[in-house]
């Protein structure tokens, strides 16, 4: 499975009320593989959130909106079992650490966004899911690479599975290095 593809099972809830960033960031992130539902304020993503199949990989969340507040959104998550340990990319012009702590963010990422570095802030964010079984893995984590580039986390539940996903993890490392050599040496 490349990594577009991969990608696709990650799916992102952006919470923000400016429509051309909204729309303009959404547009983005699914070009490069994600699946993105938007919401304008937080009541909007805060009904979608009690509605869908299933809960947002990770949540990028503007603080400054109309209707409900991104702080009032994100304390409601937190008073939800269900949505509390969603992942929580904060964007906004200025955020304290304070802030930070008291949104129990996992990231916070500064107005105008930097788009690449977004997408690398959603990756490691995304490695908060079990390799196995998808769950949310916290601070209870075990971390599993490959010559120090490719990672994968697993729960406590999974740990079992080290050694295969290691193994995995070097097969594609090694798949990897072999193309990226030989497209080396084509050019």
């Amino acid at each position: 499975m490349d990594g577009q593809q991969q990608r696709w099972s990650h799916s992102i809830l952006l919470v923000e009320d400016d429509d051309d960033f909204r729309l303009g960031l959404a547009e983005f992130l699914r070009g490069e593989g994600y699946l993105v539902t938007c919401a304008a304020n937080g009541l909007e993503a805060l009904s979608y959130l009690k509605s869908a199949p299933k809960p947002p990989s990770v949540v990028l969340l503007d603080l400054k909106m109309p209707v409900m507040s991104g702080w009032d959104f994100r304390a409601k998550m937190l008073e939800d079992s269900a949505f509390s340990s969603i992942p929580v990319i904060v964007l906004s012009g200025a955020v304290t650490p304070a802030d930070v702590a008291t949104l129990r963010a996992a990231a916070t990422l500064n107005k105008p966004v930097d788009f690449e570095r977004l997408v690398s802030m959603l990756e490691g964010t995304l490695l908060d899911a079990c390799a196995v079984c998808g769950q949310w893995v916290g601070e209870r984590r075990k971390t599993v690479t490959a010559h120090g580039s490719l990672a994968a986390v697993l729960c406590k539940n999974c740990e079992e599975y080290t050694e295969s996903l290691t193994s995995d993890l070097n097969e594609l490392a090694l798949k990897l290095r072999r193309t990226h050599a030989r497209d080396r040496t084509s050019n």
